[in-house]
């Protein structure tokens, strides 16, 4: 039966050309395309720079000056290591960017309310305003104790570099704000102001060290309420004086 023959060859020929027809269309391939993760991840300049920063800081805190490389910090940022050297041109360039400019700013802008606590009419006030520069200075120093001990202990010559030049004239600008803001013939008037700002400041310094390396909480309100008590007497005025 040659007809019926022919017929069956038709059929049997139909599923191949179908098959040939099943290739995805080019529409369809270019949905399924690989998205352009770099397009997706690109970010700014500075956003890039501030990522490099914040990784730095974790790993300078980690394993100190020496120990700290800039392999580590790029590992850190999820970033090549070349692409550090755009932004700064050496380790020690990083290391001031990320750990000392941050310090700087911080012992420069604290707002320091001495001025405010002499010229509270009541001791209750006093002890109000000096509560909260305590507990805002404690607060601080929690926050930038890694950073300040690093540069003072764990930096090589940093630290002295850094004392001299960068601690010293801060304290000395507190310790002129403690002078003018104490009124006459009170308590803390007859002591040395640059001494009464560096208690100040190895106290709160202390208390965050101790906390940290007992891996104990630190509640900087009740601290700064405690260094508030120390300091309120300073204030007093001394009877006949």
């Amino acid at each position: 039966m040659p007809e019926q023959t022919r017929q069956s060859r038709k059929l049997s020929a139909k599923p191949k050309a179908r098959a040939q027809k099943s290739t995805p269309h080019p529409r369809s391939r270019q949905t399924k395309a690989t998205p352009n993760r770099k397009a997706q991840t690109r970010i700014s300049s500075d956003e890039r720079r501030e990522s490099i920063l914040d990784a730095a800081r974790t790993v300078f805190v980690d394993h100190g000056f020496s120990g700290a490389r800039t392999k580590d910090i790029a590992a850190e940022a999820g970033i090549n290591e070349a692409l550090i050297y755009r932004h700064f041109a050496s380790k020690e360039e990083l290391f001031d960017a990320a750990v000392i400019e941050p310090l700087e700013r911080w012992m420069t802008e604290y707002h320091h309310l001495g001025r405010e606590i002499s010229a509270a009419t009541s001791a209750e006030t006093q002890m109000e305003l000096l509560t909260r520069t305590g507990s805002a200075f404690m607060r601080e120093m929690e926050t930038i104790f890694p950073l300040l001990g690093l540069a003072l202990f764990g930096s090589g010559d940093y630290g002295r570099d850094f004392y001299v030049r960068r601690v010293m004239p801060v304290l000395d600008m507190w310790a002129e704000r403690t002078r003018v803001s104490l009124p006459k013939g009170a308590r803390g008037a007859r002591l040395d102001p640059r001494f009464m700002a560096s208690v100040g400041t190895a106290v709160a310094f202390f208390m965050v060290a101790d906390a940290h390396f007992r891996n104990a909480p630190f509640d900087n309100a009740e601290a700064g309420r405690q260094l508030a008590e120390l300091m309120l007497p300073m204030f007093e005025r001394t009877s006949g004086r």
